[in-house]
């Protein structure tokens, strides 16, 4: 009988060799029948970046918006990055048993508190980026070729006046969302959460608890 080197190549040996890991039942899966949703999921505030890393280590979808603040201490002034709402994260899972006892048991988290639409959450999306403006780059204007001098019985060599001007570089414009509400025309209903940034945190998880009807 011959060895299973020569009936396999190397790369399916080294595969075989590697030890074997069981599936763990742990990890969220998709589950048919059912429609998923975003959770608001409140958690200690201390503890949001590693719940967050611990519900993605078992495949669930996790968004965390984020807010630019500047604070003074000390006489200085700081500027740093704070979650949009404190104490809060929003989980991408499916409506079972197993994945709300999964979250609901992970160290850190206090409550499932409720859901929100996709059409929700992609409002906090645009909030979140509304004063991070995209900036398109502009390549560079390839200059126009001179044209050659016209040929004729004149031995004299033609000459021009002056050097063409050769375009510009145009600047980089950053494109705010006053010009892309320009040249989108549509409606949008209006919503509590596009007064977000003007709130303190305290009052922006205020607006999250109206979205999911507890307030």
């Amino acid at each position: 009988m011959k060895p299973l080197s020569d009936a396999f190549s190397p790369e399916v040996m080294a595969a075989l060799a590697k030890p074997f890991e069981p599936r763990d039942p742990q990890i969220a899966e998709i589950i048919p029948g059912t429609d998923p949703r975003w959770y608001a999921v409140e958690v200690f505030a201390s503890a949001q970046a590693d719940v967050a890393a611990e519900l993605v280590k078992h495949r669930f979808g996790i968004y965390i918006p984020e807010v630019d603040e500047t604070v003074v201490k000390r006489g200085r002034k700081f500027d740093r990055r704070v979650p949009l709402f404190s104490g809060y994260i929003f989980v991408f899972m499916w409506p079972s048993i197993q994945h709300w006892r999964w979250v609901a048991d992970t160290p850190g988290i206090i409550a499932i508190v409720g859901s929100l639409t996709d059409a929700e959450i992609d409002i906090v999306r645009r909030v979140e980026n509304q004063k991070r403006p995209i900036v398109i780059e502009v390549p560079d204007a390839e200059p126009e070729p001179d044209p050659e001098p016209v040929r004729g019985k004149s031995k004299k060599k033609r000459r021009w006046k002056g050097r063409r001007k050769t375009a510009k570089r145009p600047a980089r414009k950053p494109i705010t969302e006053a010009d892309l509400r320009a040249e989108i025309i549509t409606t949008r209903a209006w919503s509590a959460f596009d007064d977000l940034l003007d709130l303190d945190s305290e009052g922006r998880n205020q607006t999250l608890m109206r979205a999911l009807g507890l307030s």
